[in-house]
């Protein structure tokens, strides 16, 4: 199929040449978005593709996104000229950047590593871990339990525990995991209330991203192993595609009635949803397509931090990166006054921006130009790829011995999957997960005697 799907390629590549008046750079953008989209259908089932949907979001939000805007959205345009969400530097002098610092880190996630089998592997542990699991069902309810209360509790305290019982509040998908590889014989519906759970949570927060994260890592798991066809895969692929549209579409006025006015509804959120998908003209409307295309804009965030470094603020040469690190590896009460995750800092610092109200970040990929420039931030994304590619190779190797590691793998890798957070923010979420998960561990084995 890759032979198939490299001619496909190289067809579009051609055709598009021909066709659009698109520069070399934004060409290969697109072809490249095809090709691991098409890799990333025919895998799944097959492989842990956890990692190839950080490599989609990143061609798409950093590469594919970007070129919608330099022929659509440029500075004459009234929308991007008034709200300033035009590129802020010319096509080549973006993409001649952002192109090989994505491509270095698909090559960092998927550089082949020494003692990996993850091909030949896979199937085998699903077979051990659905033996160990079997007539084990309590332990991912114990999780599930623990999940659901630790959900309240967070509610509840300050906000120097938060962080706790936010990661606890997971287990409830861990422990799903468990018992949808069980034998019992409610492990269906239980899944299904779970993921239905991640769906209520995201509707009264108004906060969708975490959700769609979910449930698509989740689907990586759940269909290990499972034979279903190309066409079928991709007929779900898109139908997901169309539903994050959707999503995109009507959550700014869902939370203007959720934040504002403080009347979060699943019912309201379900009447614009079904609205939407009755009336599609409405997701195709000049602002509604605008504002759709800001949102998923990344490039925007990066094409600025090139214009405003080193223009009018100096490389940092490392410092955040090595920060991020350190913050990620010593705890807070040894460091009271380490940087906080979220991006904020980042703003402040290479673009003199004060983030009040909202979310705003320049990913890695406009930490690893701000820190090292072009041909740094090149070398520094693959070293980014290939540190997550060590975590899931060395994981999937562990599962080996400790089947109920794959369980665990939506719960770690969920917030590496998009480019739109920081360094610190991704890699702290996998390395405090699995301090976490080995915490969770050692207290059923101690406490209860269950090994998990």
């Amino acid at each position: 199929m890759r032979i198939v799907f490299l001619l496909i390629s190289v067809f579009l590549y051609f055709w598009m040449r021909e066709s659009l008046s698109l520069t070399l750079w934004e060409t290969f953008s697109i072809v490249i978005l095809v090709y691991y989209v098409l890799q990333f259908i025919n895998n799944i089932g097959h492989k842990m593709v956890i990692l190839d949907f950080t490599i989609i979001v990143g061609i798409f939000t950093c590469l594919v996104v970007p070129v919608y805007f330099y022929h659509n959205y440029t500075k004459t345009n009234f929308l991007a000229s008034t709200w300033v969400k035009f590129m802020f530097i010319p096509s080549d002098e973006y993409f001649s950047f952002a192109l090989p610092a994505v491509v270095a880190m698909i090559a960092g996630m998927k550089i082949p590593l020494t003692g990996s089998n993850n091909k030949t592997d896979i199937p085998a542990i699903l077979a051990k871990l659905r033996l160990y699991l079997k007539g084990n069902a309590k332990m991912g309810f114990i999780l599930l339990a623990i999940g659901l209360a630790s959900g309240f509790i967070y509610l509840l305290v300050p906000g120097a525990v938060k962080q706790i019982f936010y990661l606890a509040k997971q287990l409830v998908y861990v422990g799903m995991f468990y018992i949808y590889f069980s034998d019992h014989p409610r492990r269906k519906m239980v899944m299904l209330l779970s993921l239905l759970l991640a769906m209520s949570s995201a509707i009264a927060s108004g906060m969708f991203g975490e959700m769609i994260f979910v449930l698509s890592l989740s689907l990586v798991i759940i269909l290990l192993g499972v034979k279903i066809s190309f066409l079928s895969k991709l007929g779900f692929f898109l139908i997901g595609i169309f539903m994050v549209l959707i999503i995109q579409t009507v959550k700014m006025d869902y939370r203007k009635m959720a934040w504002k006015q403080g009347e979060a509804s699943a019912v309201y959120f379900t009447e614009l949803v079904i609205h939407t998908i009755n009336s599609p003209a409405s997701m195709y409307t000049d602002i509604q397509l605008f504002k759709t295309a800001v949102r998923l804009n990344q490039g925007w965030l990066v094409a600025r931090t090139i214009y405003n470094v080193p223009r009018r603020f100096p490389f940092a040469n490392g410092e955040t990166v090595w920060q991020s690190i350190a913050a990620t590896i010593v705890p807070r009460f040894l460091w009271p006054d380490k940087p906080e995750a979220g991006g904020k800092a980042n703003l402040k610092r290479f673009w003199g921006f004060s983030l009040q109200g909202y979310s705003m970040n320049i990913g890695p990929l406009g930490e690893g130009y701000a820190n090292f420039g072009r041909t740094g931030g090149v070398i520094f994304m693959f070293f980014y790829g290939l540190f997550f590619n060590v975590m899931l190779q060395w994981l999937i190797k562990k599962a080996g011995t400790h089947f109920t590691l794959i369980c665990w793998l939506p719960f770690l890798f969920l917030y590496t999957v998009g480019l739109e957070t920081d360094i610190m923010t991704t890699m702290n979420s996998l390395v405090k997960g699995i301090i976490f998960m080995l915490v969770v561990f050692w207290i059923f084995k101690k406490f209860w005697n269950i090994k998990l």
